[in-house]
């Protein structure tokens, strides 16, 4: 089945193994517009006596055809230059954990045994058709797709770090949240042993969008993330002190990908 994707499919013009051909293979289908179109859902939360709106992708950054997309896996540092491009920023846990909440398709993670082919294109089209049989029929804000790499204080002074969450499910001991003491439970909590050039099947790009509204009013999400106050909506480990990865060039963003206002 693989093979059989492989040879029709986008994944047969990116590179078979990880590296920076595969990850700016990525990036350019992205500048190209060579990828699904974004549905982009609400997500709502309540602190400090504010609410806010965000807007979020109900599915995975897929490149290709809309008839048939590839979810793909990329390193932190693509993905920050991804959100660049397209308006977004990466989530919080926080932000990871409203989207769990709220999901409208949950399905358990797809966890495959790390081995040499973890970080391959096989194993990344693999895991796409595995998330895929596990949606089909159903529509709206789905998880999970896969892990995330996030933004968190924690990376203060860790250079060249990157941070990632995710994988809900029933059974682990982890829970949720930056100190671990949060609600649900996942095999990933917050985590910053790899790099920021680390890519695997599992970390794919969750798009989280710079505009959103706080009581109503539209706003940078960039500046809700840093405020005294309005942080809390969007975080657990306060006020960031860091919105972007630390080190990773800015990518001028795109004007053609702006995401749709929502009535709010």
């Amino acid at each position: 089945m693989v093979a059989r994707m492989m040879q029709s499919g986008i994944g047969a013009s990116l590179p078979r193994n990880a590296g920076p051909e595969r990850e700016n293979a990525i990036m350019q289908s992205v500048e190209n517009g060579d990828m699904a179109p974004v549905s982009w859902v609400p997500v709502l939360n309540e602190a400090a006596g504010h609410t806010i709106t965000l807007l979020v992708s109900a599915d995975a950054l897929r490149i290709g055809t809309a008839e048939a997309p590839l979810r793909v896996s990329v390193t932190a540092r693509t993905m920050q230059r991804i959100a660049d491009m397209l308006g977004c920023v990466l989530p919080t846990v926080r932000i990871c954990d409203l989207i769990w909440a709220q999901a409208a398709v949950k399905i358990t993670p797809c966890i495959y045994p790390p081995n040499a082919e973890m970080a391959t294109t096989a194993r990344m089209i693999e895991y796409d058709a595995a998330v895929s049989k596990k949606v089909e029929g159903r529509s709206g804000l789905v998880e999970n797709i896969g892990k995330n790499w996030c933004i968190s204080n924690r990376l203060l002074g860790m250079k060249g770090m990157a941070a990632n969450y995710g994988f809900y499910d029933n059974e682990p001991r982890y829970r949720s949240g930056t100190n671990e003491q949060g609600p649900y439970r996942l095999w990933q909590p917050l985590g910053t042993r790899h790099n920021m050039d680390h890519v695997d099947y599992s970390q794919v790009a969750r798009l989280v969008s710079r505009t959103c509204y706080v009581d109503g009013a539209k706003r940078d999400l960039v500046d809700i993330l840093t405020d005294p106050t309005l942080a809390a909506l969007v975080s657990d480990d306060g006020p960031l002190k860091l919105v972007r990865l630390p080190g990773v060039e800015e990518t001028p963003p795109i004007d053609r990908y702006a995401p749709v206002d929502c009535a709010v």
